[in-house]
């Protein structure tokens, strides 16, 4: 009859087993900082903004009309007992009205002390995009905006234009919204 080991003898006598037969672990991948932003759409462009740049996205809410107001300011929607102002990024843009349907989505963005909802054709989710596919050279964008676009990724032959809130909510024209 073979003698019992104390618990621990038992123990360091499986880890020396366990060292002499392990493998090894398997080699660690390189990862690369990934660049994810949310895509949607405005007027057939694609467009990327910063994750952290959109706090919310809603389907199209009942409104209030504000009057006395510029024709992209679409009217104020209550959000779970919020005031959210919301906007017409098109006509912002100096493009056609959006024509609302199923695919119509707000941004909601919050700014500091500003909190707005960008009213968008579409929001197409999450897009991921590797370092590599950074485009350095747009080829040229309407000038209404332009100054909201700060580079821009290529995927699978599409550009997809990455769209700065922070210098869209420091413009000064998008506080002048009385008519």
């Amino acid at each position: 009859m073979k003698k019992l080991l104390p618990p621990i003898d038992l123990l360091l006598e499986l880890e020396v087993r366990s060292k002499k037969n392990a493998r090894g672990l398997p080699q660690q991948a390189v990862q690369t900082s990934v660049w994810s932003g949310i895509a949607f759409r405005v007027g057939g462009i694609n467009i990327v903004a910063p994750l952290n740049h959109v706090n919310e996205i809603l389907h199209y809410p009942n409104l209030t009309l504000v009057p006395g107001t510029l024709a992209w300011v679409k009217g104020l929607a209550n959000i779970r007992g919020t005031l959210l102002p919301v906007v017409d990024l098109h006509v912002f843009l100096n493009l056609p009205p959006i024509r609302i349907n199923p695919q119509s989505r707000i941004l909601v963005i919050d700014q500091g002390e500003l909190v707005v909802g960008l009213l968008v054709d579409e929001v197409l989710g999450l897009r991921h995009f590797e370092p590599e596919q950074r485009v350095t050279r747009i080829k040229k964008l309407d000038p209404a905006i332009k100054p909201y676009i700060h580079g821009a990724f290529q995927h699978d032959g599409q550009i997809w234009h990455l769209f700065d809130m922070m210098a869209l909510t420091q413009d000064p024209l998008f506080y002048k919204v009385a008519v």
